[in-house]
């Protein structure tokens, strides 16, 4: 058996596979992110808990894994992955074989068999690795001075939400360039003879942030945010994101905005990955592996305006959805690390034996 992790702050998912790729058994737990826990066990207790699942899942012990391989969000120092192998040694020992990185790694096999690519996710947060020719591998982790992913969107889109209610939104003022007058908030624009601010053209925008969170103002939905109790969990920022997608599918302005910002940056932390892991980004065909809930979503805008920048910043890339759920990407890595060939038939194997849907969904 070969068994493959992915921890993340929404889940925890374990696939355990056969040689052949195909999945014996399953696990799904909670957060498994050793920086974004209260008390460092609770991610301990969701990391062994889930191996358990797969385990008792597919009826076999832990003494039958041969090769493990955890992707996890938070290994992001020497110090982490040491912490984890220290704790996964303890807690079990049967296993054999074990390699701990960073979450950002899982997703690169199911787009790229090989394991030599550079993968960005996109879910909650977001998570940009690479292994390169020479088997260099780096990691994006705190480098990245970003909040991308839902959540990073969703923030910038609240934050849009709150200051237009100020009236200093982004395009709250008029260009000083131009001379012309800065206007106050809503009442103040009624008769104004500027043309509509951006912050005007979203008001369905607004209404529908508002909506989904089902709160009837600003004040209301930034009150439920920051609260001292019972507040919102900084994930819910996530929620706005589908929101954000749908308007600039729509043409709404400042939405475009957001989601032209993200896949800029995002495409340019993407190209220091390459660089990093010994690419050399001016040969072109670079597999970059794209994965997540955000670059999967409906209408595409986000992944239409990444693939659009990453030919920019790393021209002739080669970019690829991932065809499998980073947790599969996982068990690749076990296998491969095993001396395993990832194969068109072990590929084969494993996509026609995923669990139900609901397994992986955050």
């Amino acid at each position: 058996m070969y068994l493959g992790l992915d921890a993340g702050n929404s889940k925890t998912v374990a696939f355990l596979c056969r040689a052949d790729g195909s999945v014996a058994g399953v696990g799904r737990t909670g957060c498994g992110d050793i920086y974004g826990v209260g008390d460092i066990r609770q991610a301990v207790r969701a990391v062994t808990g889930c191996i358990e699942q797969a385990l008792d899942s597919a009826g076999v012990a832990a003494a039958q894994v041969h090769s493990a391989a955890f992707r996890m969000a938070g290994v992001d120092w020497p110090e982490d992955a040491e912490f984890w192998r220290q704790t996964l040694g303890e807690a079990r020992p049967e296993l054999r074989r074990i390699s701990v990185l960073n979450d950002g790694f899982a997703p690169i096999r199911c787009g790229e068999p090989t394991g030599v690519a550079v993968a960005v996710t996109a879910g909650t947060g977001s998570a940009i690795a690479g292994r390169g020719p020479d088997g260099h591998e780096w990691s994006l982790s705190w480098w990245g001075q970003d909040r991308l992913g839902a959540t990073g969107i969703g923030q910038e889109a609240l934050s849009a939400l709150f200051l237009s209610e100020l009236g200093i939104g982004q395009a709250a003022s008029a260009d000083p360039r131009r001379g012309e007058p800065a206007r106050s908030g809503p009442a103040g624009r009624a008769g104004s003879p500027l043309p509509p601010r951006d912050d005007d053209r979203s008001a369905v925008l607004w209404d529908a942030l508002l909506r989904r969170y089902g709160e009837p103002s600003p004040r209301d939905l930034l009150h439920s945010l920051t609260r001292r109790q019972d507040r919102r969990p900084w994930q819910d920022k996530g929620l706005a994101a589908p929101v954000v997608l749908q308007a600039a599918a729509d043409g709404d302005p400042v939405a475009s905005r957001i989601v032209h910002r993200h896949a800029v940056r995002t495409a340019e932390y993407a190209r220091a990955a390459a660089i990093r892991c010994g690419f050399d980004v001016r040969r072109g065909g670079i597999p970059v592996v794209l994965a997540g809930p955000v670059l999967s979503a409906a209408p595409p805008v986000f992944a239409e305006a990444l693939i659009g920048e990453l030919q920019r910043a790393v021209p002739g890339c080669r970019p690829v959805p991932a065809s499998l759920p980073p947790v599969a990407g996982a068990a690749l890595d076990a296998l491969a690390e095993a001396g395993i060939p990832v194969t068109a038939e072990v590929l084969a194997a494993l996509a026609e034996s995923l669990p139900d849907p609901g397994l992986l969904q955050t």
